[in-house]
Order: structure tokens, then C-alpha cells, then sequence
């Protein structure tokens, strides 16, 4: 009976203690930067200037030409330069490199699972993404799922907008990271 007691006890000490604690409603990022990529995707014109490229489609389809019906079907892979401001000329930082997936068939829909490759004097290492990107939404975020060197084990969330496009062939992304978890 005494043991019951005791134990009934620390379980409502426990209890109150764990429900005392509050929770940060709202935590502030750890590191926050932004950065842009540029992606020309190969069109049976441009390999020299190309950055990515249609590697499958729905049958029939051609791997220079994005599919009609919302590109539903299609499966890119990219190589992109990244840089620290919108100009496709200035000196990269990095490489973009990854895929995405068209996957809807009722709008203009990927999913995106990419790196962030960067080698400069600022950052070394890599940060990976994943997630869905609803291409006609002016701001879409992503999960920042891990990283290595400078960004080991950092996760948050990276908003993506699309900042210039030309056609199917060109769009650059500026992507505003935050990492709410750093080691």
C-alpha cells in the first residue's frame, strides 16, 4: 500500500513538472542566408549553356520538350550554379545539384529533392532539401533535411520564390534559408 503511495507520487510530481515546462511558442533562426539558382533546362538547342535536363516523360514524349497537361510526368535532374545575388554571371558560390519531378495533373506542381554544394571562402559543405513545390504559388517552402561541413545536422525551412523565368528554357529560384536546429 505504501509503495502505491509513493509511486502514485513521483508520477504526479513528474506529471507537474512536464507540464510546468512551456515550450517556446516561437523560436528564432540560427542562421538565416539567401541565395539563388539558375536553372536552363536543355532544350536540343542550348547543351552548351544547359544546366539540367529531361531525363524521363510520359510515353510519346519528347526529352527536349516539356509534356503538356501541367508537364505531369516529367523528371528533371539539374546542375545549377547557385550565387549570392540574382545575376546568372556573377561568380557561383555552389552547385545546385538534385532533381524534381512534375507530379500533378490539375496545375503546375513538383516535387523537389536537391543540394546545396558549396565551396567558398564564406560556407564548405552541403545542405539538402526536400519537398513539395507548388510552382504557382509565389512563396513555397521546402524542408531543409540535413547538411554536412559548415551546415552538419542543420534543419529548417528554405522559402522558395521564383525570381526571373524565360519560357520553359530559364527560371532562377531565390531560396531564404533558415536553420532552426545548428550544431
Amino acid at each position: 500500500m505504501a509503495t502505491s503511495k509513493i509511486n502514485v507520487f513521483i508520477l504526479f510530481i513528474f506529471l507537474s513538472l512536464t507540464l510546468a515546462y512551456s515550450y517556446p511558442k516561437h523560436k528564432e533562426p540560427c542562421k538565416t542566408m539567401v541565395l539563388y539558382f539558375h536553372d536552363i533546362i536543355y532544350n536540343g538547342e542550348n547543351k552548351e549553356n544547359a544546366t539540367s535536363a529531361i531525363v524521363a516523360a510520359p510515353q510519346g514524349a519528347n526529352l527536349t520538350i516539356l509534356a503538356d497537361q501541367f508537364h505531369f510526368g516529367n523528371i528533371a535532374v539539374f546542375d545549377d550554379p547557385i550565387t549570392l545575388d540574382n545575376n546568372l554571371h556573377s561568380t557561383p558560390v555552389g552547385r545546385a545539384q538534385g532533381m524534381y519531378v512534375y507530379n500533378a495533373k490539375s496545375t503546375f506542381s513538383a516535387w523537389l529533392g536537391f543540394s546545396f554544394v558549396l565551396n567558398s571562402t564564406d560556407y564548405k559543405g552541403t545542405i539538402n532539401f526536400a519537398g513539395a513545390d507548388p510552382i504557382l504559388t509565389k512563396t513555397r517552402d521546402i524542408s531543409v533535411i540535413g547538411g554536412t561541413g559548415d551546415f552538419f545536422m542543420h534543419r529548417g525551412i528554405a522559402t522558395l520564390m521564383t525570381d526571373a523565368y524565360e519560357g520553359e528554357v530559364y527560371f532562377r529560384l531565390r531560396v531564404d534559408i533558415k536553420f532552426y536546429e545548428c550544431w
